[in-house]
């Protein structure tokens, strides 16, 4: 037998993870899952709210050139013709159809040339995938409602374009048109911003964008009790107080 002896390797030996490290490191994949989760929802709603100020803002455009083409008058909110009811968004004609199945022609809309030429988007925080949603219309009309009181006035009426609406984020909660009712309230678009209503839509994390007159965009929470009840986690209220005639004139 040989003098010198081979050196056996010793095996280093491992060890194992205790369950009480295992369940931290659990923890903390968890945590960091979560805290990514919201980054990136609020990165997504960050991006919503801008691509909603930016179709409002061509909204704006095309006001701008609607008012340039005719002698600087507003347009109707709202009037009747022979072939129907010609809204500021399109014509509705006579017996076009059902609540949520209406013909809409958007072509006969008085803002339709100009903005077909600045693509105007719907709002991508309206919650049109919702099973709370009740269409009016065939098709969506953007989202946002118009300050009735421009309807038909000369811009240079309005005393002061840096704090009067043109349109903003608007919705309506209704419970009295099937397939709504008192006991199953369903959010619909609206379009018209008053003094009255709770019509406006606080849908980018309790903020609502609003077009001014002379073109700027601002965000606004609603005022505090004004929230409609029959939906409160829709967020629809309104900016003033009932009866306030502020940001409309």
């Amino acid at each position: 037998m040989s003098s010198a002896r081979r050196s056996i390797p010793r095996r280093t030996k491992r060890r194992a993870f205790t369950l009480v490290e295992v369940l931290a490191v659990v923890a903390i994949i968890s945590v960091l899952a979560v805290l990514m989760a919201d980054i990136a929802q609020k990165i997504r709603a960050s991006g919503q709210r801008a691509m909603c100020a930016n179709s409002l803002r061509q909204l704006g455009a095309a006001t701008a050139l609607y008012l340039a083409d005719n002698g600087q008058r507003y347009f109707s909110y709202s009037q009747s013709r022979p072939d129907g009811k010609l809204w500021y968004f399109g014509l509705e004609p006579h017996g076009g159809g059902a609540e949520g199945d209406r013909a809409l022609d958007v072509t006969q809309g008085p803002l339709y040339p100009y903005v077909f030429r600045s693509g105007v988007e719907v709002c991508p925080s309206f919650p049109y995938a919702s099973a709370l949603w009740k269409p009016k219309f065939k098709g969506a009309s953007w989202g946002y409602g118009y300050n009735i009181y421009l309807s038909d006035k000369l811009a240079m009426m309005v005393k002061s374009p840096s704090t009067t609406i043109v349109f903003g984020d608007c919705a309506q909660v209704n419970n009295f048109q099937a397939p709504a009712s008192a006991k199953h309230p369903m959010i619909e678009e609206f379009y018209m911003i008053e003094d009255k209503f709770k019509t406006i839509h606080f849908r980018h994390g309790g903020i609502a964008n609003f077009l001014f007159a002379d073109g700027h965009i601002e965000g606004l929470r609603n005022y505090p009790g004004t929230l409609d009840k029959k939906l409160p986690d829709a967020q629809i209220g309104r900016i003033t107080p009932a009866g306030s005639m502020k940001y409309l004139q």
